[in-house]
């Protein structure tokens, strides 16, 4: 699921010609003084406070109500779904995310032809089950990850735009991803220059977004030599989260500790927003994992920092289980769709953090089914629900030659199994 790093080598010439970079002597010259055990930078609109132990939180006034990244707990068009190099032993996760999103959420499931598509009806058939809500698109790709290549979704005044970030050199099917959804759609095709993974970024809806400071190793910036002495790492980072806070129209930006241990060290893994004031965040026991323990509680003092709508950001706590090997049950790593929360388990998982888990989102969602879907045979591939997933909400277009799972049976299976010959 990793992008690769991405380094920017920025010389004279290129500060001088190329927009993007025209703020860099301007942060050079910014205004700093030392808050608490933070580094503080005030420069134009942006404030932004760094801290001895990676996190940030950056502030930005002159913010427009629009654009604005959308929440995925707002109701979506449609749930996303990839089949690209989804393995037949892992096809019993797919089937049940289908089984339990009926009557909850359309599923649209994204082919890279139409073999694909006969293949993944033929698995839903198996079970003997009626799918009306699910549906089809031909799009090829190369990998299943969705939450990370997918366009990231702004409403505008006409309508939807689609963020595509740089996202990985050598999978230009699923770098490409955002652009075809465009051109296949009536959306808005807005390319940024820089690299921000889907599972990387979580939106409150207004204009609040969190990330780790892996966003400061995908967009690694090597300074000119200038003559003046300056902190190189304080002012990538700062520059870093200017930019995406200019292309994602931010007022806030959270940058927290990724947990240890733990591959694609994303946001992700150990948060999740159930409403605009309120975030789910990992538990971990400190007696069986001191040092993650340890990182929760940091990021737990960043986010209670936080104010929406000159409210404090309400934190909630989720017991997950403690990393087995490389692998975590992440259960914030889930699906918010509509009234539905889809948690993703292993069969390792203690059943009573699991159950823990299920009753602190069924106590702050209680109009919600809470479903399970059992994870367990893609363990070792390190990535979860979320990750497999994409939110489309409502106000975006969606793209054309779209086929229903009833017109997909009736083409390739009309008696049932039995194909037609």
């Amino acid at each position: 699921m990793d992008g690769e790093v991405r380094h920017f080598h920025l010389c004279h010439s290129q500060l001088k010609g190329n927009r993007l970079f025209r703020p860099l002597f301007l942060l050079v010259f910014c205004f700093s003084a030392f808050v608490g055990n933070g580094l503080l930078y005030a420069e134009g609109s942006v404030r932004v406070v760094l801290d001895q132990f990676g996190g940030l939180s950056a502030q930005r006034s002159d913010v427009a109500p629009l654009p604005r990244l959308a929440a995925e707990f707002e109701n979506p068009r449609v749930l996303l779904l990839s089949v690209s190099d989804w393995q037949p032993h892992h096809r019993h996760v797919l089937v049940e995310i289908a089984q339990k999103t009926a009557g909850h959420v359309n599923l649209l499931v994204l082919c890279n032809d139409t073999a694909q598509i006969k293949e993944t009806t033929k698995w839903l058939l198996e079970k003997g089950s009626e799918f009306p809500h699910v549906y089809f698109c031909e799009i090829e790709l190369n990998t299943v990850w969705l939450r990370d290549f997918g366009p990231i979704f702004a409403q505008t005044e006409t309508g939807a735009m689609a963020l595509d970030f740089y996202y990985e050199g050598t999978r230009p099917k699923d770098d490409a991803l955002p652009e075809k959804w465009c051109d296949r759609s009536d959306c808005q095709h807005v390319k940024v220059p820089w690299t921000a993974h889907g599972g990387n970024l979580m939106s409150n809806g207004q204009g609040l977004a969190l990330s780790t400071n892996r966003i400061f190793i995908d967009n690694y910036i090597k300074f000119p030599k200038t003559g003046r002495k300056i902190n190189p790492e304080q002012e990538r980072r700062v520059l870093v989260v200017k930019e995406l806070m200019k292309f994602c129209n931010l007022s806030q930006l959270v940058v927290l500790e990724p947990l240890q241990e733990e591959s694609t060290k994303h946001v992700d893994m150990f948060t999740s927003f159930i409403s605009k004031n309120d975030l789910l965040v990992a538990q971990i026991d400190p007696r069986r994992d001191p040092v993650n323990a340890k990182i929760m509680e940091r990021n737990i003092i960043r986010l209670k920092r936080i104010k929406v709508d000159g409210e404090p950001l309400r934190v909630h706590p989720v017991p997950i289980p403690v990393r087995d090997g490389k692998a975590w049950s992440a259960y914030t790593n889930s699906i918010v769709a509509r009234n539905l929360v889809l948690l993703p388990v292993y069969d390792s998982d203690p059943p009573h953090i699991t159950r823990a888990a299920a009753a602190a989102y069924r106590r702050l969602l209680p109009k919600h089914r809470i479903e399970t879907i059992d994870m367990t045979s893609m363990k070792k591939l390190q990535g979860e629900l979320h990750c497999l997933s994409l939110h489309v909400p409502a106000f975006v277009p969606l793209p054309d030659r779209i086929y229903s799972f009833d017109n997909s049976q009736k083409a390739y299976y009309p008696q049932g199994l039995k194909p037609q010959p």
